[in-house]
């Protein structure tokens, strides 16, 4: 009887697009993007997250970990290529089966709620841009624009091209989108790269929801194939990232586009490196990984080789390292020359995994020497052979417990070594070791045909480690979560926790570790406020332009404040481990200690961040007394600034209406408003105001409550308080624990 340890699976109803390293990916909201023929799947682990599901929204729970899915379907389309052109060289045939071919996804917050927008590209060559309308976790996600229809009238009226050129810049192949720079808050500070037939590749920005072309590079005479982005790194004047771009017949360029800082300009230039071999293999995937030492990695893979390549670093290793790919026999089918369906770099073990189509796995360890394939002789807790023997027992296990029972009541098919798992997609979810990945049980040499819509895959969620070293992983995923750099407006807490969450979602690991999760957890004593520096406003004609770059200050200190993030991932682990243990009473008595250092933290920010306002703005405003008289009660150590913020104020002893019977409401109870008549109203969880309105979210995490505020110029604004419409901007996600909240209504 074959053993594995499953930490979850969830039977997925598409069928799985071409093997790709993109085909499944993490959203630094913290979903899944899961890349069917017909369906792209958006799913989210419900560990760490408060969300109330129904049959509708709720995906079919078969182990440890619950999903909340939704789903963006293929949607027809009626346009064809040779309308503008008849030459061979425009040939599509994607329109005659007609499929998602790629996703991708911008940064957060580029949605009108917050949330990150997908940009997917059909086998018809075709792109569109893709957000959702309320709630990017279970609700609907709509089409937002047609890029390539507004792609092909900028080019039919910019540039006198012949018909085939116009079709072949606008035919893309491939498309990537970049992460957010650092120190930069717009939309328009990540570029949307695609690459087209024509060889070109063209850059993106996002204004107004919309995406626009702003500049382009001739790389190639033949197709892009490939796109791959580097992070971004600082320099004086501007930053600049390293675009690796794969062509058809199996080159890479590598164009490095450098964006200014202040107005943003773009301009780009191709680097004179070639990493890689010059052999016409076709490039089956490409990826740049980012190691703990910060210098990026260029990865590729073509038939039966994996090729290492890094830049001159002036220490270590640099250029390019080919491995020819091992031959792991997990099935009869094996072949090392499949294409490969993942790259995951995993930092605890500093190896990077190669996942191939037929299920097998190879581990190239990068050492300070220089990078090394693991053989039989490899004795590593991450090794080729453990790692695919792992693989192959989670699919026997999960297969065989998943197949239905024929209603005859005959036995099962059963499963041979000739069944091979077609693995299409893989993922790291932790550092150590944890993988997810979507296989497809097939039986190739009997040839038998299966519909479409019969066609069921599988996400698996295991550990392809050594089971001795789990809990060690484990422990060291948690504590290297809590020390990370963080930024709330850059990633989500359960993107950034999704490997705790996901080791603490284990009972028995949490109980025989609770003693050193506890004294990971521990609140920090120092919460020392570190002021905000805001200049003041000129004149009248620059009220404008200071009120950009003051709510610019302000959500930078609110979102990226390290001690503040830091107590808030904390309080989010120990909020979570108190559902899981709720007779341990440490649990609750560390969410309680947390949550009074984040409120200590944040008020303090606030108060500093509110003195430096021009006085006229903080005299008539209601929502600066509550402040005031909530971090009075709380902030002892800073009880001159509060007396100052109050000497402010015109009318100190200004209180709240009831909504109902329009009595006095003194304030007090910062989550709740109760007036001599008995109603109860919730307050915003930002503002401390009363929440007599539909328009109010909840956070994801925590639960609490916060009043929307609209985006939207066109859409009325609710509230008159100046400071109060510029506090609910500048807070991005729960002030509590820094999740996404989202509108239930």
């Amino acid at each position: 009887m074959t053993s594995a340890v499953i930490y979850g699976t969830l039977k997925v109803p598409a069928k799985p697009s071409v093997a790709s390293t993109r085909s499944l990916q993490w959203t630094p909201d913290g979903q899944l993007i899961v890349l069917g023929e017909t369906t792209i799947y958006l799913l989210t682990p419900e560990i760490g997250i408060n969300l109330d599901y129904n049959a509708a929204n709720k995906a079919h729970e078969t182990t440890n970990i619950p999903w909340a899915t939704t789903a963006i379907p293929l949607q027809a389309t009626g346009f064809q290529w040779p309308e503008l052109s008849s030459e061979w060289t425009t040939i599509c045939l994607g329109s005659v089966d007609f499929s998602w071919s790629a996703v991708t996804f911008s940064p957060t917050n580029y949605s009108p709620i917050g949330s990150c927008v997908l940009a997917t590209l059909s086998s018809n060559l075709e792109v569109h841009l893709w957000a959702p309308k309320e709630d990017p976790y279970r609700g609907e996600w709509v089409q937002v624009q047609n890029v390539t229809r507004d792609l092909r009238t900028k080019i039919r009226e910019t540039e006198g091209l012949p018909s085939e050129q116009q079709v072949l810049r606008a035919q893309i192949q491939t498309l990537a989108w970049s992460r957010q720079p650092p120190e930069r808050r717009g939309t328009d500070a990540s570029i949307l790269a695609m690459g087209n037939r024509a060889g070109e590749i063209l850059f993106f920005c996002m204004k107004d929801g919309r995406v626009s072309l702003v500049e382009s590079i001739q790389v190639s005479t033949s197709w892009i194939t490939h796109l791959a982005w580097a992070n971004w790194q600082e320099g004086d004047q501007a930053v600049a990232a390293v675009l690796a771009c794969g062509m058809s017949q199996g080159r890479i360029a590598l164009v490095e586009v450098r964006q200014t800082r202040g107005p943003s300009t773009i301009a780009v230039r191709i680097l004179e490196c070639s990493p890689y071999v010059d052999d016409y293999r076709g490039i089956t995937a490409l990826e740049w990984i980012e190691t703990e030492d910060g210098l990026p990695i260029l990865v590729h893979c073509k038939p039966g080789l994996v090729s290492v390549w890094r830049d001159n670093a002036g220490s270590g290793w640099s250029g390019l390292y080919i491995f020819q790919l091992r031959l792991i026999q997990t099935s009869k089918s094996s072949t090392k020359f499949a294409p490969a369906s993942g790259i995951v770099y995993l930092p605890q073990q500093n190896s990077l995994v190669i996942s191939l189509i037929d299920g097998s796995y190879n581990v190239v360890h990068l050492d300070e020497s220089g990078p090394m394939l693991s053989d039989d002789d490899d004795t590593s807790p991450c090794n080729s052979n453990d790692m695919s023997k792992a693989s192959r027992a989670v699919f026997l296990v999960a297969e065989e417990k998943e197949t239905p029972k024929p209603k005859d009541g005959s036995e099962p098919s059963k499963l041979y070594r000739n069944h091979v798992a077609r693995t299409t997609g893989s993922l790291a979810v932790d550092s150590g070791g944890v993988l997810i990945w979507l296989h497809q049980r097939l039986f190739p040499e009997t040839f038998d045909f299966i519909p479409d819509s019969q066609v069921r895959c599988l996400l698996m969620v295991a550990p392809l480690i050594s089971s001795m070293e789990y809990d060690y992983y484990a422990l060291q995923e948690i504590q290297q979560g809590l020390s990370r750099d963080c930024n709330f407006f850059y990633q989500a807490p359960i993107s950034i926790l999704r490997g705790a969450f996901v080791n603490l979602k284990r009972r028995l690991f949490l109980e025989r570790n609770v003693d050193a999760i506890l004294s990971v957890l521990q609140p920090d004593t120092n919460t020392k406020v570190n002021s905000v520096k805001i200049v003041q406003p000129k004149g009248q004609e620059d009220m404008d332009k200071w009120r950009g770059i003051a709510l610019d200050a302000a959500a930078s200190t609110l979102s990226g404040d390290s001690l503040l993030c830091k107590e808030k991932l904390k309080f989010n682990l120990a909020y979570f481990c108190k559902s899981q243990l709720p007779k341990d009473k440490r649990f609750h008595d560390l969410s309680s200690k947390l949550q009074g250092n984040i409120e200590v933290i944040r008020l303090g920010l606030i108060v500093d961040l509110i003195l430096q306002l021009p006085s006229h703005i903080i005299e008539d405003s209601p929502s600066v007394h509550r402040i005031a008289q909530r971090a009075k009660a709380i902030l002892p150590t800073l009880h001159d600034k509060v007396e100052q913020l109050l000497g402010m104020i015109e009318d100190t002893t200004s209180s709240e209406t009831c909504p109902a019977c329009n009595q006095d409401i003194v304030f007090g109870d910062p989550l709740l408003a109760k007036c001599e008549f008995g109603h109860y109203w919730g307050r915003c969880s930002v503002t401390f105001g009363i929440l007599a309105t539909p328009n109010v979210k909840n956070c994801i995490g925590c639960g609490r409550k916060t009043l929307e505020y609209f985006r939207k110029e066109k859409e009325k604004t609710l509230s008159t308080d100046w400071i109060e419409c510029f506090m609910l901007q500048a807070t991005e996600g729960c002030p509590c624990c820094g999740n996404k909240c989202i509108k239930i209504i």
